[in-house]
């Protein structure tokens, strides 16, 4: 009976622990592919924008390991859009900003100062941003083009 009390003890949390790591393991393989810039301007096409590879920056960043009150809130505007990057917390990764060409304001004029963040780890998109770099811009997540 003892044999059998310890054999649950250590089998239903050795289970659940394989089927979260199972469950992460299928979330981050569901990423979108952004390892080269097609890759990455075709994502944003479904989204319904164009990019310009001219305006391409790139930089290094690393996920925090511990979130605070910012990346909480970033993390939030992730998820609405079907990201999570507290799966990637402490992981290197690398932003890539681009130039929105054809982003228009409501009355139809195309703005020239809007930017298209992408985060990726090992070639995948993990999250982002569209932002204005105006001074009272502002911070969408990676959703489709109103129309």
């Amino acid at each position: 009976m003892k044999h059998r009390k310890i054999i649950r003890l250590l089998v239903i949390p050795a289970a659940l622990f394989v089927i979260l790591l199972t469950v992460l393991v299928m979330c981050r393989r569901s990423a979108i592919c952004g390892e080269t810039y097609s890759d990455r301007a075709n994502y944003a096409k479904t989204l319904g924008y164009s990019i310009s590879a001219d305006s391409e920056t790139v930089q290094n960043i690393v996920i925090p390991a511990v979130f605070g009150s910012v990346y909480e809130n970033y993390n939030a505007l992730q998820k609405q859009c079907g990201f999570d990057l507290s799966l990637y917390k402490g992981e290197d990764a690398v932003q890539y900003t681009y130039i929105i060409t054809d982003y228009t304001d409501d009355s139809g004029n195309t703005l020239d100062n809007i930017r298209m963040n992408l985060i990726i780890v090992s070639g995948r998109i993990v999250g982002g941003d569209i932002c204005s770099a105006a001074l009272d811009g502002f911070m969408t997540g990676l959703q489709p083009r109103k129309k």
